[in-house]
């Protein structure tokens, strides 16, 4: 007989489905959203998102957003558990003070190219291991981080170099979120990257008048390596689902 009634049979793989189908057309986020807010003439931005990532979990985290030219903190990025037990990523920054950092062309740990931002210069904020990108070009706005993951490395060694970063639209929120991949061990870990524009509207940023590059529009479209890898990366995550794997952000 049995162990699992036939409801709860069907919820488990139905678990299971959710995350096993997360290619182009199943984001790896549920609810985000993304606010603003002006104080004392410094532009704030707070963005939230419930990881649809299964089984998997993120113990609770916090990493100060912390300029690296003189040290000031400007914001903070926080991973941490609701009550439904969904992990959920938040970001709160103050623009303003963030657009005095010099642009930089930047790339994913493993080579792949940041989603949405591209080859978009931005604004980058290490966060130890882990990077804040922004981008405040007219046109171009986005907010994103990138989260090097250990245990993402048994992924790496099966799936080599590639990204799984499905597109999303969420509360009127355009983005992409998902993992990116390589056999070498820290480069492989999940990135969120969202496009804050709506949310701007026409709001003036302090200190971002310097940022006149001519650039490219962001590119929402989903980064899907070919089927073979992408059963890969979903065979790895499947098994973390399955027995509740608990994953830390180095």
């Amino acid at each position: 007989m049995s162990n699992l009634s036939p409801v709860k049979s069907l919820l488990f793989i139905v678990s299971l489905s959710v995350l096993v189908s997360c290619g182009s057309s199943k984001p790896m986020v549920e609810d985000v959203n993304v606010s603003s807010t002006t104080v004392d003439g410094d532009v704030l931005v707070s963005l939230t998102a419930d990881l649809s990532i299964g089984n998997i979990q993120i113990p609770s985290a916090s990493f100060p957003i912390i300029l690296p030219r003189d040290g000031r903190q400007v914001g903070v990025v926080s991973l941490a558990a609701n009550l439904q037990g969904t992990n959920v990523l938040s970001i709160d920054i103050n623009l303003s003070e963030a657009a005095n950092l010099e642009l930089a062309s930047v790339r994913l740990p493993n080579g792949s190219l940041v989603p949405l931002i591209a080859d978009n210069p931005v604004l980058e904020i290490p966060l130890g291991k882990a990077t804040v990108l922004l981008s405040l070009a007219e046109g171009a706005q986005a907010l994103g981080v990138v989260l090097p993951i250990k245990a993402f490395d048994k992924i790496g060694e099966k799936a080599g170099t590639a990204a799984l970063i499905p597109g999303f639209n969420r509360n009127g929120v355009m983005g992409a979120a998902g993992i990116y991949t390589s056999k070498t061990a820290g480069k492989n870990g999940f990135v969120l990257v969202a496009d804050i524009s709506s949310r701007l509207g026409s709001i003036s940023i302090p200190n971002a008048n310097k940022i006149q590059m001519e650039q490219a529009p962001l590119d929402h479209s989903s980064q899907v390596p070919s089927r073979s890898v992408e059963r890969k990366i979903n065979k790895e995550l499947l098994r973390m689902h399955k027995r509740k794997a608990v994953v830390r952000v180095q």
